[in-house]
């Protein structure tokens, strides 16, 4: 995780926690995400980075990124680095002094460097779990690496609030590890001067997707574009990456691009849909369950019908389905898409979602909504402190 302008999580953050992160004297990094995905600019000389000495670009161009990623996998080495960065991160603040932070964890070390700080100084924090990539779907049921989930549990106890971002992930952790939490996610506003668009009932159907391209999106985005193939849908792909890979090469599908972050909104309204992708492979399992990422905020914030691809049984299908908010669609065969998407051309129920959309985004979806419960919950944390 990392406060930047270029991923979710990191718009996440600036947009809920707002200017609570100006009282933050240090923004911590113990893996090198913060560095393939740069901070932004006005939080850059608060940041720390005491990555792995295998994540760095010395290491892994001697052994290679495979090798380099098979070490972060091993316990002990992350417990050898996790007690070391500790150190690092102690000298940094006054001695003796009570630490007050908001961990943002998504893997081993820094589950295990908070752990080795704790040893030294006291400290306080909040948990705000966005990803759980520790957890794997194996064998039909919910795994931790071993050794693991006993530490994880230990720090969703010990956290004086936990923060989760899906329903779904607080139902799992409310039942796993018996702890309670509040649901916080990427949210998104509506542009002021936002139109609900005209549905075509006949004609071509454009329908944008905006986001990474990566394994928890690839396999949807393919599916579609198959479907669409011969149609007259086209499906067009806005993202950071440089070229769509060659299994999204297909005469359904266009690359757009990068867009920037300012100019989303606007650029959604020039479709007659917006296409949210969700996984249906079991290795992104932990990711489509449990997540509900920033996209789904900023689709529904576009007064634009969102169409929704994703197993029964993904955090935001589940989200969406009980709002009746999107048009879902719970399978990737072809057939089951074009039927999905002929909905837009039918107007099925589309006033509805619509109107639905933009009562989650007032409600619950919106910027306000996701900074009045984080505020609530830093108030009484704040309490005996007078900085965060």
């Amino acid at each position: 995780m990392s406060v930047s302008n270029h991923h979710g999580g990191g718009l996440t953050l600036q947009r809920i926690l707002g200017k609570s992160l100006d009282d933050i004297s240090a923004f911590i990094y113990v893996d090198r995400f913060a560095n393939d995905l740069p901070v932004a600019e006005q939080y850059a000389e608060r940041s720390v980075y005491v990555e792995p000495i295998w994540q760095s670009d010395k290491v892994r161009k001697a052994i290679g990124n495979t090798m380099a990623a098979s070490l972060g996998r091993k316990i002990s080495m992350v417990q050898r680095y996790a007690s070391a960065a500790a150190r690092r991160i102690d000298k940094r603040f006054e001695q003796g002094t009570e630490l007050l932070g908001l961990i943002c964890p998504q893997g081993a070390n820094s589950l295990y460097t908070l752990e080795g700080l704790k040893a030294i100084r006291p400290v306080k924090y909040m948990s705000w779990v966005m990803d759980d990539h520790l957890l794997k779907y194996k064998n039909g049921q919910w795994e931790y690496p071993r050794g693991v989930e006993a530490v994880f549990a230990k720090h969703l106890r010990e956290a004086e609030h936990v923060f989760v971002i899906s329903p779904v992930m607080q139902q799992f952790y409310k039942d796993r590890f018996g702890i309670n939490s509040t649901v916080l996610f990427g949210s998104a506003n509506p542009m002021t001067d936002n139109a609900v668009p005209t549905i075509k009932e006949s004609g071509p159907i454009k329908i944008g997707y905006f986001g990474a391209v990566a394994g928890w999106q690839t396999d949807v985005l393919q599916a579609a574009g198959q479907a669409i193939t011969g149609t007259d849908i086209r499906l067009d792909i806005y993202s950071g990456v440089d070229r769509l890979p060659a299994n999204l090469s297909l005469s359904g599908i266009k690359f757009k691009g990068k867009v920037a972050a300012a100019d989303v909104l606007k650029t959604m309204q020039q479709y007659n849909a917006l296409l949210l992708p969700i996984s249906f492979t079991e290795k992104f399992r932990h990711m489509s369950e449990f997540n509900i990422a920033t996209k789904m905020s900023e689709s529904l914030a576009s007064g634009v019908p969102v169409v929704a691809v994703g197993p029964p049984y993904a955090a935001m299908i589940d989200y969406l389905f009980k709002n009746n908010a999107a048009v879902i669609i719970t399978s990737n065969r072809h057939e089951d898409i074009l039927n999905g998407l002929d909905t837009l051309k039918r107007g099925d129920n589309l006033k509805n979602i619509l109107n639905n959309a933009a009562r989650l985004v007032n409600s619950e979806t919106g910027d306000a909504p996701m900074q009045k419960r984080w505020q609530q919950v830093l108030d009484t944390f704040k309490q005996e402190a007078t900085a965060f």
